[in-house]
């Protein structure tokens, strides 16, 4: 049809191939363009990203010669994925500091995952004060809710708090009341999450599944065992919100936390058999372990080892609770069953 050299019908070939993984075709029209423009290698870098071809990303993006924001957002935006978060910040600073590019509400909503994984508060400042004079905070509520949830996972608790008060009530929206009341929760301040949860209500807002999830950490972290029953009961009854398994999973520790092992016992039998998992059962076994209960620890190792044999966390765990309670040959026992099983036990790591 003579279109081999037409710019935007080459670039929208490339850009069909690299979104079904297409790679080495798409790369073969994108070598042999005779011309190409910043659309073209946009959607080349940005679509090898969402591949998880980063450093084949990277490779072009260097090449590209004339970078924008776009650009710059894609890569950065793709290394806060793949959790490269120190490279994801160092583009960013190389962006702003050495090519002088700014960045716009879709880089800074890229960024800030990376700042709170990395927990640098100080980054989490500037990147706030940089948006503050761009004017982005006053007309993207996302940022704003990204903006509390960053400073709660820095540990910046009283930031986090203020942004969302600064919220003017017509901004707020739900994920505002759930960015707060999850940032209670994470810092263990159970009754401040209650009270947002309850002042969220008074103003007229219904929670979603997310919101009961926050609030029930909460409960679980501040040692709310009644109020966080309450919650349950009010989202699967009044809400007709059908739990997952992060709730239940919230609601065991939560009673596992507290000593009560046969009631957390009896809600982890309790969960569908089609969301079940070995995780929930795990929980419990580490409160089993924390309160040195064989009895309940025994049935819930047991209840492990019929869906998942391999990890060998839950023997050592076992073991320890049966050493704790002098019975020596059981745990040794209990030892050699795991060699003989080959159970893997993942090795500790650190993001340092």
């Amino acid at each position: 049809m003579g279109f081999e050299s037409h710019l935007y019908v080459q670039t929208g070939l490339v850009k069909m191939y690299v979104e079904t993984g297409g790679l080495v075709q798409c790369k073969k029209v994108f070598d042999e363009m005779p011309e190409k423009n910043s659309v073209t290698w946009n959607v080349m870098i940005t679509g090898l990203v969402k591949q998880g071809e980063i450093e084949l990303a990277r490779v072009l993006f260097e090449k590209m010669p004339d970078r924008n924001i776009v650009t710059w957002s894609g890569m950065i935006d793709g290394y806060t994925r793949m959790n490269r978060c120190r490279e994801a910040l160092g583009l960013f600073r190389r962006m702003v500091a050495d090519d002088g590019v700014e960045p716009s509400e879709v880089t800074v909503l890229a960024i800030l995952p990376a700042v709170w994984n990395i927990g640098d508060v100080r980054i989490c400042r500037l990147i706030h004060g940089y948006g503050e004079k761009r004017g982005f905070l006053v007309s993207d509520i996302r940022l704003m809710n990204s903006l509390i949830d960053t400073y709660a996972k820095c540990g910046c608790i009283a930031s986090a708090s203020r942004i969302f008060e600064e919220i003017s009530a017509d901004m707020k929206t739900l994920v505002s009341w759930t960015s707060l009341i999850s940032s209670f929760a994470m810092h263990g301040m159970g009754k401040e999450a209650v009270a947002s949860f309850q002042r969220m209500e008074q103003e007229g807002w219904k929670p979603n599944r997310v919101t009961f999830l926050s609030v029930l950490n909460g409960c679980s972290h501040g040692g709310l065992v009644e109020q966080g029953l309450r919650f349950f009961e009010k989202m699967v009854n009044d809400c007709k919100i059908l739990p997952d398994i992060k709730h239940y999973g919230c609601l065991v520790d939560m009673l596992g936390r507290t000593g009560r092992l046969e009631e957390a016992e009896k809600i982890a039998l309790e969960i569908p058999c089609e969301i079940a998992n070995e995780v929930v059962w795990r929980i419990l076994l580490g409160s089993c372990s924390f309160y040195g209960n064989v009895e309940v620890g025994e049935r819930v190792t047991k209840k492990i080892m019929e869906i998942e044999r391999g990890y060998a966390g839950d023997y050592v765990l076992m073991s320890n609770i049966l050493t704790g309670a002098g019975r020596f040959g059981d745990a040794e026992g209990l030892r050699r069953l795991m060699d003989n099983r080959n159970a893997i036990k993942v090795p500790g790591s650190s993001s340092f």
